[in-house]
């Protein structure tokens, strides 16, 4: 019998991508809020993670044995802008979640993200204390914090920024926005002040589909591209390798988001790069470089001459 998989936000960009990766060796039951789901074979249901209660009778009526956290608030600008819709939806919600998996014996997956730390030219290990410098990274790092020191059965992949196609055409993401842009034959402007890995989400899931067969647990991951670059420079790769302009592109000042509440010195640049040693180490699979995974994007998009 196939092991059931809870994906809270199935309808988001990382949610979407889980549940195509996932669903044909695990049953998936897939919640949304705003963006109805209907799947052939999925059950999909309405949920609001900000309802405790709710998330529990829900964990509880399916008897999940993993559930996973795709829903949130990822853009450091709109979360920047707005602190009080970040902490609920990246750490009060996740909290919910986390809470009921730990009461109904499910894992919990938690899809965490690089700024949590503090942005300095090092290669960052997992056991380093997280100093985030956004109001993001903030809620991401207290989120981490709770279920290290609650749960008892726990993973959390803390990944580089992951790019790739999204479940919804209305909303696109930052990568679809590069795509559409290039395609015609458009201006992009791109920030270069910000060093991160890049990784396709399905390499991501793929990765995360090998630990959870390895039925790893209470462990923090780094997942990330084993070399890093700023947004200017991966658009700058992408046009090259899907052969598109690359003068399209073009570099403009950065303006990275610094969590206004705390105090931090502002840069010229900003890094986040994931040591990925145990995620390697573990699974016997080496990390790509950007280039590679930019590739296996093109070749599973069908986009190869």
């Amino acid at each position: 019998m196939k092991r059931t998989i809870l994906i809270f936000g199935v309808s988001s960009f990382v949610g979407s991508n889980l549940l195509e990766v996932l669903k044909n060796d695990f049953r998936i039951i897939g919640t949304y809020h705003h963006t109805p789901v209907t799947i052939p074979g999925v059950t999909c249901i309405p949920c609001d993670v900000l309802k405790k209660e709710y998330v529990s009778s829900l964990v509880a009526r399916f008897r999940p044995d993993i559930c996973i956290y795709a829903a949130g608030l990822s853009s450091l600008k709109e979360c920047s802008l707005n602190q009080k819709k970040s902490d609920a939806l990246n750490s009060s919600a996740a909290m919910n979640c986390c809470t009921a998996s730990e009461r109904h014996d499910a894992k919990f997956i938690y899809i965490s993200s690089g700024f949590v730390l503090a942005g300095e030219d090092t290669l960052y290990r997992e056991g380093e204390t997280p100093f985030p410098n956004t109001v993001y990274g903030n809620s991401l790092s207290s989120t981490e914090f709770h279920i290290q020191r609650s749960s008892l059965n726990y993973l959390i992949f803390r990944c580089s920024p992951l790019y790739g196609r999204s479940f919804s055409p209305t909303h696109p993401n930052w990568f679809e926005y590069l795509e559409s842009s290039l395609a015609k034959n458009e201006t992009i402007d791109v920030d270069d002040s910000v060093v991160t890995g890049f990784l396709d989400v399905k390499l991501m899931v793929n990765i995360l589909k090998v630990v959870i067969d390895l039925d790893v647990k209470n462990r923090l991951l780094h997942v990330s591209s084993s070399d890093f670059m700023t947004r200017y420079e991966f658009a700058k790769l992408y046009a090259r390798i899907f052969k598109k302009d690359e003068n399209l592109v073009q570099k403009v000042p950065g303006t990275f988001p610094l969590d206004k509440n705390r105090s931090h010195s502002e840069k010229a640049n900003y890094y986040f790069k994931l040591n990925t040693f145990n995620i390697e180490s573990m699974t016997g699979i080496k990390m790509p470089t950007v280039e590679t995974s930019l590739n296996l994007t093109r070749k599973r998009l069908g986009l190869e001459s």
